[in-house]
């Protein structure tokens, strides 16, 4: 459920004369949302400086969060405003649960942020065109991590990188001492290095690539940080997801994956 999003009456309906108002750095937010407008609905929405579908980028909304987005559908004007391109594409999202199939906007009051800093799923390498739709989908959820086991193509991995990059996911490979020669695909900071069994020294390779290894939490506490001191159902887990443990180093609350 959202943070904030008490009940609004009414709705308002996107026809081919609406137009959309950009400001600030909001235009690549503004053209997803005009994509979905269009396969939803066939209108291509124009862009207007006095249009009634406005998205805006505004810096100063800190207080939403990292990846906070306020949108508000009234019967006259649409208004989604986020400090972040992440908010902004979570906010592109939420429209586009309360647009209906004929192109109806529900009425809503919605600010939100998400809860947990870390939001991923975990997949074997699919074909490409079956991992774009994976992306998509976890956009569509406002998931950002997909931990991934690499091999493969180069070519497919930069891309699937790429993808997931220009729809806010993180693309976090689990990497072992046979598969190291493929940490140059992903900018991602961190690299998951699976259980317990590998090494510190393994641990340091990657340290001194400039990245943050992370490991399941079932893992020997002797190897990476507290998460093998923790089981199933363990209250820690939550914070740990809501906060965010990297190797032995915990990130602030609510801080997203810095990619």
């Amino acid at each position: 459920m959202p943070t904030s999003a008490p009940r609004r009456t009414g709705s308002f309906v996107l026809t081919e004369d609406v137009t959309v108002r950009v400001t600030g750095q909001a235009r690549t937010a503004a053209a997803m949302l005009r994509e979905h407008v269009f396969r939803q609905t066939g209108y291509l929405l124009a862009e207007s400086p006095d249009g009634m579908l406005m998205v805006s980028h505004d810096p100063a909304m800190r207080g939403l969060g990292p990846e906070g987005y306020a949108l508000l559908v009234s019967n006259d004007a649409i208004m989604l405003r986020a400090g972040t391109q992440a908010g902004l594409r979570h906010g592109v999202q939420s429209f586009r649960q309360l647009m209906t199939r004929d192109g109806t906007v529900r009425a809503a009051d919605v600010r939100d942020s998400p809860a947990f800093a870390w939001r991923g799923v975990s997949s074997a390498l699919l074909p490409p065109a079956e991992m774009r739709r994976a992306i998509d989908r976890m956009a569509a959820y406002k998931l950002n991590v997909l931990h991934v086991f690499p091999d493969g193509d180069p070519d497919a991995l930069r891309d699937l990188v790429e993808y997931g990059r220009d729809h806010g996911i993180t693309v976090v490979p689990e990497l072992g001492p046979a598969t190291v020669e493929l940490l140059e695909l992903f900018p991602s900071r961190w690299v998951h290095i699976g259980t317990a069994k590998l090494t510190t020294k393994f641990a340091g390779l990657l340290e001194r690539h400039g990245k943050l290894p992370v490991r399941w939490h079932d893992g020997d506490a002797a190897v990476l940080g507290p998460h093998g001191k923790l089981a199933e159902g363990d209250d820690v887990l939550r914070a740990i997801a809501t906060a965010g443990w990297v190797g032995e180093l915990r990130t602030a609350s609510a801080v997203a994956p810095a990619w």
